[in-house]
């Protein structure tokens, strides 16, 4: 299958002295609705500081609506996810580096735009992100993780039966002792079997597979042959499944997409490559627009290093 780079545009442009980053996305009837992590740069700071969360809408994919939210407590993550019709939820993360690690969460419609309370999603003996998109799953809400709990470093899935009033630890993906690492994981449907796509912490950087029936037990993890960062990964309307990562398998890092149908064999398709830092660009996320069709997000930067948030379509 030949996947065609159909057209690029830009959501926030690079501004002097800005960093913004994270972008996720979803679809509510016919507009297209995106967070992301707004910063100020500071050379000593991964991913700068003072973030706060941003949300931009389109209904053409050219011209950007900005949404300022009341979240700048040094924010990190803004992942939003749509559950059912324009019923959304957005995972927020208050963080700095080797301190602060606090995760929230907010239910909103698209009306109600940008949320303005969120609450906290907290365990003891539990230092945790939440990554990839929350689903639904019988009667429960599903969101996928990955941190320390309880003294094991995994992968996790949480669940809440209160449409996310409170959240308790539902499984952990990896074994105790479980080498490499495990962290960024996204799980999705094909068939009768959840998939989850994790990176592995640790050089080289592998992206690992696991698989399970009931979200509960999962196999042990295999090496999927693809190197990189931050898997997001969506089933597509063709059935296959699809993932967009950072990519360490060129010459400059980038953004890529990885078509599976038998989850052995991948194809991948280069975005973008981005000559800034490694880690100021590559995270990303898409959506299904039309079938075939991907909207992809993602941030990038140049030499400057203050990067920005762009978007594009794909034909797969």
């Amino acid at each position: 299958m030949v996947m065609k780079l159909l057209k690029k545009t830009v959501i926030s442009p690079r501004e002097n002295g800005k960093y913004k980053a994270f972008p996720t996305v979803v679809k509510v009837s016919d507009e297209i609705v995106v967070a992301y992590r707004e910063g100020k740069v500071d050379a000593k700071t991964p991913h700068g500081v003072e973030g706060c969360v941003r949300i931009a809408t389109s209904r053409n994919l050219e011209d950007w609506n900005i949404f300022l939210t009341p979240f700048c407590d040094s924010e990190l993550d803004a992942i939003v996810s749509q559950i059912h019709q324009d019923n959304l939820f957005l995972v927020t993360r208050s963080y700095e580096y080797r301190g602060l690690n606090r995760v929230y969460i907010s239910s909103f419609s698209k009306r109600e735009l940008p949320p303005k309370i969120r609450k906290p999603i907290r365990f003891d003996d539990a230092n945790f992100a939440v990554f990839g998109h929350i689903f639904r799953y019988k009667n429960e809400l599903i969101a996928t993780s990955y941190g320390n709990f309880n003294g094991i470093k995994s992968p996790a899935l949480l669940a809440s039966s209160d449409l996310g009033e409170s959240w308790r630890i539902k499984s952990l993906i990896t074994p105790q002792g479980h080498l490499p690492t495990l962290n960024e994981t996204t799980v999705t449907r094909k068939g009768d079997e959840f998939v989850a796509v994790m990176r592995s912490l640790e050089p080289s950087y592998d992206l690992y597979l696991s698989k399970s029936k009931n979200l509960i037990d999962w196999a042990m993890p295999v090496k999927i042959g693809i190197f990189g960062h931050a898997p997001m990964a969506r089933t597509l309307s063709c059935g296959k499944i699809a993932f967009v990562f950072r990519d360490l398998g060129l010459e400059y890092p980038g953004v890529s997409i990885a078509l599976g149908s038998d989850l052995e064999h991948w194809e991948t398709f280069n975005i973008c490559q981005y000559t800034g830092g490694l880690y100021n660009g590559g995270y990303a996320d898409f959506i299904e627009i039309d079938p075939g069709v991907l909207f992809v997000v993602y941030y990038v930067s140049d030499v400057n290093n203050e990067p920005w948030i762009e978007a594009c379509t794909v034909e797969i």
